[in-house]
This record gives C-alpha cells, sequence and structure tokens, in this order.
C-alpha cells in the first residue's frame, strides 16, 4: 500500500477545526485565510482518500474518518512538539549521550565531584565512562568512540585541551626505607617519561621491580615495602604508612577533543562543572 505524503500544516487544520468547531475560527487562530484553510483540508481528504467533513444544516462536522484523521494529527503534532523540545535541550546539552574517557586518576580524584553535579543538573544525559591510558584514550577520540577525553598533556595539535588541574608527581616509600626497586607507571606512557626525565635531574637510575597502570597497585607495593613509587599526593595519601620524598615531575590533565570539529554540547557542560570545582 501506498503510503501518501501529509503535511504537518494540513493535519494542524484539522486539528484546530475540530477544536474550535468554526473553520473561521481555526483559520485566525493559525494566521491564514479560510479559502487558504479549507483548500488545506480539501487537499488533507485527497490524499487519505476519504471525506473528512459532512455537512450538518449550515455546519460542517467530523465524519469518522475525519475523526479518526483528528486522532492521528494529534499525535504527530504531539510527538513532533516532544522531538523539538528533546532537540532544542540536546542542543542546550541538557539531554542526549556523552562518552567520556579518562585515566583512573582523573576518575578518581579530580573527576567525582563534576560528574556528580552533572548527574544532580543534567539528569537527561546518557553518561558513558571508560578508563584507560592517555595514549590508548586519544586513540580513542580519533575513532569517534569517545567525545572527550581527560588525558595527561600536553596531546598535540590534533586536539583542542582545556587545563583541569596540575599535579605534583614526588617519590614515595615505606616511613624509614628505600627499597632497591621501583614500581612505577608503565614504559612508553606519558607519564613515566615525566618520571623518568624527573628522576633522571635528581640522578636516579630506577631499578624497576614492577610497572602498572593503576596508581593503587603501586602505592600498594610501596606500602608492603616492596619498592619506591612516584605518585600524586592525592593517591600516595603519605603519612603513617609511606614517606614522601622529593617531587621530581608534575604532570597537566587536560580535557580534549578533536580539532575537526565542535566541541559535544554535553562534554561543554562537564568541562564546565570540573572546572568550577
Amino acid at each position: 500500500m501506498d503510503v501518501p505524503s501529509l503535511n504537518f500544516t494540513s493535519l494542524r487544520c484539522l486539528q484546530e477545526v475540530e477544536r474550535r468547531g468554526s473553520f473561521t475560527d481555526a483559520a485566525v487562530e493559525m494566521g491564514i485565510s479560510q479559502p487558504a484553510l479549507s483548500h488545506s483540508l480539501a487537499e488533507l481528504s485527497r490524499r487519505l482518500g476519504a471525506p473528512l467533513f459532512r455537512k450538518a444544516g449550515r455546519q460542517r462536522v467530523l465524519t469518522e474518518p475525519g475523526r479518526r484523521a483528528a486522532r492521528y494529527a494529534d499525535a504527530v503534532l504531539g510527538q513532533t512538539a516532544e522531538l523539538l523540545r528533546w532537540i532544542r535541550g540536546w542542543e542546550r546539552g541538557e539531554v542526549g549521550a556523552l562518552r567520556v574517557g579518562m585515566i583512573d586518576t582523573v576518575g578518581l580524584y579530580t573527576l567525582p565531584s563534576g560528574l556528580a553535579r552533572l548527574r544532580r543538573e543534567h539528569a537527561g544525559i546518557d553518561l558513558q565512562l571508560v578508563v584507560d591510558d592517555s595514549g590508548a584514550l586519544l586513540g580513542m577520540l580519533d575513532d569517534y568512540r569517545i567525545d572527550l577525553a581527560f588525558v595527561v598533556g600536553p596531546a598535540g595539535a590534533a586536539y583542542h585541551s582545556a587545563s583541569i588541574t596540575t599535579e605534583g608527581m614526588h617519590v614515595y616509600s615505606p616511613p624509614g626505607r628505600a627499597p632497591d626497586g621501583w614500581a612505577l607507571y608503565p614504559s612508553g606512557s606519558r607519564t613515566r617519561f615525566l618520571v623518568d626525565q624527573g628522576l633522571a635531574q635528581q640522578g636516579v637510575r630506577p631499578r624497576v621491580a614492577l610497572e602498572s597502570a593503576n596508581p593503587t597497585v603501586l602505592r600498594q607495593m610501596a606500602v608492603l615495602g616492596y619498592a619506591r613509587t612516584v605518585l600524586p599526593r592525592q593517591v600516595a595519601e603519605p603519612g603513617d604508612v609511606l614517606s614522601e620524598g622529593p617531587q621530581v615531575a608534575q604532570r597537566r590533565i587536560v580535557g580534549v577533543w578533536r580539532a575537526d570539529g565542535e566541541l559535544d554540547p554535553r562534554a561543554r557542560n562537564l568541562l564546565r562543572l570540573v572546572t568550577e570545582g
């Protein structure tokens, strides 16, 4: 069966005539002439292949197909209004999907308050999170698998970025001890490059006993006395179980997105909330 092409104007004409009981009043409400309204309804009737009105004395009333068509008009116009409201909300970054990638320390210590505010203030956002290292997250950005990433900067010319925070990286070891081995971030990672550079400036050539991208694992190795490590202070939580040594590096955490496109409105809202603290 061929589906006729119907337009919103004709459906609204039908809706207004039913609501107001008069072609004249419906035309006034829509801001068009009565002949234009009558023509639109006649065209709708022709396309549906059924009479929409019948004469009842000096009035015209809806036929059974006309009443059925009016219910259809209510549904279509109502759902269209809902769709337009959703789209306006999507444009403002209040609804829709947001795919965010982050390194683990950002997820644990930097983003939680911003993510909580996003949930409270924009409950219509479908937030999807992934945790990985900086290089992998930038690859996900390149492949359009995420919209925003929080990584160790700088990210490079292929991305736009916003500075989030700067973390001091200190040496940590068990109190009163300095084990020979080191537990460090993986070779080739951005953080490891900064750490190696900083240790070299201190005259230290670390004997690496363990590598892990998980800072909690690195901390635990130091707590257990197996190795020294280099961590951000908020991860290390120095005190009775760990002694803090010199700062050997600073790493800048940035929010990044592809330079070839506009920042997603939902990502813009999240960045605002995170930078506001």
